[in-house]
């Protein structure tokens, strides 16, 4: 990180570096709703909508995201031999599968907010 020459930081920008604490939250979004393609709503629906295409990872497991109350899990196995949970996207509320799709492309299910799914 740049610092100025008497040490502290330009007095146009605060004075004060503000910057290393949001780079990592920025990268975060973009790999949760951007690669990954969970897409936040105020309905009580889950979407999700990869931009990876499907030869580009073999699997990945976003664990424990915090949704609309509930906890949700977003796993992808191009096999189904990493995770041992079936082959493709699946979605999970609370550890129960709600929706699965064979291959990487845009899936929604519909949630109770206060559970009994």
């Amino acid at each position: 990180m740049k610092t100025w020459k008497d040490g502290t930081w330009d007095p146009g920008k605060g004075g004060e570096e503000r910057g290393k604490d949001y780079n990592h939250s920025t990268y975060c979004d973009l790999i949760i709703s951007g690669l990954i393609g969970l897409r936040p709503r105020p309905d009580a629906t889950i979407e999700v909508n990869p931009l990876l295409s499907s030869g580009a990872w073999d699997y990945f497991c976003l664990d424990q995201i915090p949704y609309h109350g509930r906890s949700l899990t977003i796993l992808y196995d191009k096999t189904g031999g990493h995770y041992r949970q079936g082959k493709g996207l699946r979605l999970l509320v609370d550890g129960k599968p709600i929706a699965v799709a064979d291959e990487l492309h845009r899936i929604t299910a519909a949630i109770n907010r206060s559970g009994g799914d």
